[in-house]
């Protein structure tokens, strides 16, 4: 094992020299190559102020709200549509309200905060407000898990849970577990660090496969349904993937943390550009979660401990 992670650093340096080497030599005539786009940034928050965000990890909207996952404060922050700061709630703790390195959070129809409550396994729903309403434990059989994300299922009113475990696990409202799938492994319907799942408008759900490079996308019963992107570093492949999120048109937007980019894909999977505008790309710092609101694309920067707003141009 201790061979085996020597030589992956050693890959993973040389490729990182490759790469850099690369950029620096061909800079501004990559950057016109790539196709792009055009996204307008809007605004940026979160990063300074009383209460600076501190390694967010995942944003949701609702109401002319915008919550974002405050990780190493162990808090959900809440910000209205033009940045301003309006509330916080939670701290760090086991008890009922509090959380633990939390990671993941999604909105439902009605306006219920569902929170991957990751360090202490388990699921917690809040009001709108901030108000705790309930948790569950994150559990196959008698092993519990830590959550990495989730969606509410605006279908069926369930909650689907991507785990540590490799596997997507479906719960009721009040914990129960109906369904799960998948395992350890490279082959379609399998997983390598699943991360942020996102809800297609048909009720599919689209699942980030962090180390496969890929984003599956399943039907609610768990069959494949389509796959985008795949491993590499050239424009419309992915080496980390860490979110994806979905416009109104049913195009894909998935964040790539190491090449520090959000790259775009039709519904049907194929790559059509790279966020950024008049040409050039957004370099970002660490994108991870995101979402769409109100025609807006948010991205959590988690190096930068900050939000991005980009305007989506049809």
């Amino acid at each position: 094992m201790q061979i085996r992670q020597q030589i992956t650093n050693s890959e993973l340096l040389l490729l990182s020299c490759l790469l850099l080497i690369f950029f620096l030599a061909t800079e501004t005539v990559f950057a016109q190559k790539i196709p792009t786009q055009n996204s307008p940034e809007i605004l940026q928050f979160g990063s300074t102020g009383k209460n600076p965000l501190s390694l967010p990890s995942d944003v949701a909207a609702y109401n002319n709200k915008v919550y974002i996952v405050d990780g190493s404060n162990h808090r959900i922050m809440v910000y209205d549509l033009q940045g301003n700061f309006l509330f916080n709630f939670s701290r760090k703790g086991t008890d009922a309200g509090q959380l633990n390195y939390p990671v993941g959070i999604d909105i439902s129809t009605n306006g219920k905060v569902y929170i991957a409550d990751s360090g202490n396994k388990r699921i917690q729903i809040f009001s709108e407000k901030g108000i705790f309403l309930s948790q569950f434990s994150v559990k196959i059989g008698k092993k519990t898990v830590r959550p990495v994300d989730l969606v509410y299922h605006s279908r069926s009113g369930n909650i689907v849970v991507s785990g540590s475990n490799h596997r997507i696990m479906i719960f009721s409202p009040k914990g129960k577990l109906l369904r799960k799938w998948g395992n350890n492994g490279i082959n379609q319907g399998e997983f390598r660090y699943p991360a942020t799942i996102s809800e297609l408008k048909d009720g599919r759900i689209a699942v980030v496969d962090v180390l496969n490079a890929r984003v599956q996308v399943f039907n609610i019963d768990g069959s494949i349904s389509l796959v985008v992107g795949g491993w590499g570093v050239l424009p419309g492949q992915l080496f980390r993937p860490k979110g994806v999120a979905l416009d109104r048109h049913g195009n894909f937007y998935i964040s790539d943390s190491y090449m520090n980019v959000v790259q775009k894909y039709s519904d049907s999977g194929s790559f059509t550009g790279v966020l950024g505008n008049k040409g050039n790309p957004y370099k970002m710092q660490t994108p991870v979660g995101m979402t769409v609101y109100k025609n807006r694309l948010y991205v959590t920067e988690m190096r930068k401990n900050r939000v991005s707003v980009y305007q989506l141009v049809d």
